[in-house]
């Protein structure tokens, strides 16, 4: 193929490619003076259209959110469990000002597995006692974002890693002495205790060890 047959298949597809763009170009100028148009002459659009572009914004925002956590868009609302799919567990947490790490009762949903019964007695120990005034013994929120489960080395049972969001105290925040390694003592007593198989829990904090979590 000659070099100038080359160059003129170039510039007509070019061509072609940039006609095709103007098009659709002047199709969406067209549509959206339409739609100035008609909101400016029409209250009952105009107000329709707000909505279309506020919605449109929410649910972007949805979506990016969705995705930093790893979570799918469709799973808005969790499954209700049966009353008798429920089962009844012992948890561990800190005892008020963190004396003694105490022994409750909790219902979960049995088929709960792996990371999603991890998730679940995680949430449990931090949300602390039904009995008494514990909501001082972990003093922030937590966003779990990854949990692993591995083998350990020396091949007796496997190891639970929990990875943590950055965590920012607020410096009014009241901090019970001792409070972080009894509540890491009662996560891990409650993970391997409805888990037999998972001998050791670590957490991290975006990926690292041993950081504190909220004692200084």
């Amino acid at each position: 193929m000659k070099i100038s047959d080359i160059k003129n298949k170039i510039t007509s597809t070019f061509g072609k490619l940039k006609e095709k763009l103007s098009y659709i170009y002047n199709n969406i100028k067209k549509y959206i003076n339409d739609t100035k148009e008609e909101m400016a002459n029409n209250e009952k659009e105009e107000n329709r259209i707000y909505i279309l572009v506020t919605a449109s914004i929410f649910l972007f925002i949805y979506i990016m959110f969705s995705y930093h956590i790893d979570k799918n868009i469709f799973n808005i609302f969790p499954s209700i469990p049966l009353l008798e799919d429920k089962t009844t567990i012992n948890i561990y947490i800190p005892s008020e000002g963190c004396k003694e790490i105490l022994t409750e009762k909790r219902e979960i949903y049995s088929k709960l597995k792996d990371e999603s019964l991890i998730k679940r007695l995680f949430e449990l120990v931090c949300a602390g006692s039904y009995f008494e005034n514990t909501s001082e013994n972990v003093p922030v929120d937590f966003l779990i974002k990854t949990i692993w489960i591995a083998d350990e080395k020396n091949g007796e049972g496997k190891i639970c890693v929990i990875d943590l969001s950055p965590i920012m105290l607020d410096k009014d925040i009241v901090v019970v002495k001792g409070s972080e390694q009894m509540f890491k003592d009662a996560l891990e007593k409650t993970i391997t205790s409805n888990m037999p198989e998972i001998k050791k829990v670590i957490l991290l904090e975006k990926g690292v060890p041993f950081r504190k979590l909220w004692e200084m």
